[in-house]
């Protein structure tokens, strides 16, 4: 378990910084005044690899919630919210 546990930190670790590396890119275009368009072609794959690992994130940390017994209705509730609010946020 912890090694799959490191590959995905490891993982998620190289996707950000392939995003870090697309920003920059895009300061770059920027400064060169590149066309608006070339820009926003990047900006829409920038925003596509953040949520893929926010896709990555969210599963796992399902994988780790319902993997575990419930304990209490209000363990249950407080879940429920969680996911529900960060669902919201990707919406």
């Amino acid at each position: 378990m912890k090694e799959n546990d490191a590959k995905c930190r490891a993982a998620l670790s190289a996707r950000l910084s392939r995003v870090e590396g697309q920003i920059r890119g895009v300061r770059k275009m920027m400064d060169e005044e590149r066309d608006c368009v070339a820009v926003l072609r990047q900006l829409a794959a920038i925003d596509g690899a953040i949520r893929a690992t926010a896709r990555m994130i969210v599963s796992k940390h399902l994988e780790s919630c319902l993997g575990e017994p419930i304990q209490s209705e209000e363990d249950r509730a407080r879940n429920l919210r969680e996911l529900s609010d960060i669902f919201a946020k990707f919406a």
